[in-house]
């Protein structure tokens, strides 16, 4: 396990390092993206390609593709669906004259094949492909999926990127095979992935002939590059044509932004999927599994003036679980966490913890109160954040001792439930709403096992996931709300930032989304 403490000097230290190694090596070198007439995209992520389903997604489509609502809709795969009055069978009607990159015909066979290998091979696990109880070919291009049980939300499920990428049957070995492993990246897409080198870097070449003669970008390059400041000093430099959009964490520093504006060789844009960073609370032992303390440390810090002095205004402040915009979480209108540090000290005194000695940290039977803080790396705002987080509740008389660790040991400590606090994220469209409840909130089906868990909730949670409907998971998100079962932070703002001469870039509907296929490079 690897793991450090963090203080902001070391923040620095680090900062003014990796820009040491950036300069000496120039780091990913120009690009070059109008050579012999090939237009190639440079675009930078903090992290291996294959684990990021952003740059997947020219790869590979999803089973249905989804709208700025975050409606399921008919897309490149599938014309049309119906479904049975007893929402038991779906009949799925697809796409014809479609081939996965290496020539395999996309039919009811191999769209047949997709749907049983997720329900029996390495996505079984997902509620949604657990349902399935049989697909089978109805001619050519038609299937029927029967399920097992209603579950209101398995159309919504195939439109997830996260969840239903497409492969080719043969791209697990053996091929073909319902329990197969993958071996190869051999979709749909836009692009095909030409060479691969594991936590580095990933050459993709278009699959299909640019349209526009030739205007369109021919060629993607990705470069991995784990340190966000590292990412916007190459975008400055010319190394790479654009950063932020690679991955749906906070990639691109918040208080960066400005710097980068004032630089007219580069553009910035932002987009809001209603993603929340928040910090998931030990619910289930330790100081925090008293409620009270839950919503003293909700109420006994800024969020206002966090947002401003550390995110440079880029973001809006979030004082509920989720969005309250959202239909199907209208219930949390009025409910919202308001700053309130007196209130706090109160429930704090409430509790039986006092302030007793002079370093002004409060004490109950001889025990501090100090509370450990998970920070995965990854995050590109979550340092200076925390160290917000840290003096604000010291002005309350709470000690948090902040430990950052790389995100697969940060993710075991998870598992075991061995903090107090753990910085993490709501979820956004197409995850939402199902995501948190069933990833974090019920008590069996999740694997976050120190998150609030409660017979009451876990009903709520399988009522909302039967009906699909709004004011069922309206109800399951007031009862997690009303446990202060986290600290909601801000909402995770999608930063693009780009090379001026880079034109055409959009924002997908979904924040898992990403599609380069429109871009092209000005010369």
């Amino acid at each position: 396990m690897k793991r450090k403490s963090f203080t902001p000097l070391k923040l620095l230290a680090l900062c003014f390092l990796v820009g040491c190694i950036i300069t000496a090596s120039g780091c990913v070198g120009k690009s070059a993206q109008t050579d012999d007439n090939v237009q190639t995209l440079i675009v930078a992520g903090p992290a291996d390609f294959d684990s990021r389903v952003e740059m997947k997604m020219n790869v590979y489509d999803v089973f249905l593709d989804i709208n700025a609502n975050g409606k399921p809709i008919p897309g490149h795969l599938v014309s049309s669906w119906n479904e049975s009055d007893d929402e038991l069978t779906y009949i799925f009607n697809l796409n014809k004259g479609i081939e996965f990159h290496d020539g395999t015909q996309w039919n009811a066979s191999s769209a047949a094949w997709f749907l049983t290998w997720c329900s029996q091979g390495p996505r079984k696990n997902d509620i949604a492909f657990l349902k399935i109880s049989n697909v089978s070919e109805v001619d050519e291009h038609t299937i029927q999926v029967t399920l097992k049980e209603p579950y209101g939300a398995f159309i919504k499920s195939l439109s997830s990127e996260s969840t239903s990428q497409v492969i080719a049957p043969t791209s697990v070995e053996p091929s073909w095979s319902n329990d197969g492993e993958i071996v190869s990246f051999i979709g749909t897409g836009k692009f095909e992935v030409e060479n691969y080198v594991k936590a580095q870097s990933a050459e993709f070449v278009r699959h299909d002939p640019a349209s526009g003669e030739g205007m369109l970008i021919d060629r993607i390059s990705y470069r991995v590059i784990p340190d966000s400041y590292a990412s916007v000093s190459a975008l400055r430099a010319g190394d790479v044509d654009i950063i932020g959009v690679a991955d749906h964490h906070s990639t691109v520093p918040y208080e960066q932004i400005p710097q980068m504006m004032s630089d007219p060789d580069i553009i910035v844009e932002k987009q809001s999927y209603g993603r929340y960073q928040v910090v998931e609370l030990n619910c289930n032992e330790g100081p925090l599994s008293d409620i009270r303390l839950r919503e003293a440390i909700n109420l006994g810090f800024d969020r206002d003036k966090m947002v401003k002095e550390l995110l440079a205004s880029a973001a809006e402040p979030a004082y509920s679980v989720v969005s309250p915009t959202y239909p199907w979480a209208s219930s949390l209108a009025g409910t919202e966490y308001t700053y309130d540090p007196e209130k706090a000290k109160n429930l704090l005194d409430q509790a039986g913890w006092v302030v007793a000695g002079a370093d002004g940290i409060r004490e109950k039977d001889g025990k501090k109160l100090t509370l450990t803080y998970i920070v995965p790396q990854g995050e590109a705002n979550s340092d200076s954040i925390a160290v917000y987080i840290q003096s604000e509740m010291k002005k309350i008389g709470v000690e948090v001792k902040i430990l950052v660790l790389e995100s697969g040991a940060a993710g075991e400590e998870r598992k075991k439930g061995n903090y107090d606090m753990y910085l993490h994220h709501s979820s956004g469209v197409p995850s939402l709403p199902e995501g948190p409840l069933t990833g974090k909130y019920h008590s069996t089906w999740g694997s976050w096992p120190a998150s609030y868990h409660d017979a009451e909730l876990d009903q709520l949670i399988e009522k909302a996931i039967a009906t699909g409907a709004d004011e069922d998971y309206s109800a399951a998100y007031l009862c997690i709300q009303e446990k202060y079962a986290c600290m909601p932070l801000y909402d995770i703002e999608k930063i693009a930032a780009y090379k001026k001469s880079v034109k055409g870039f959009t924002f997908p509907a979904s924040i898992y989304g990403l599609d380069l296929s429109t871009v092209s490079i000005e010369p």
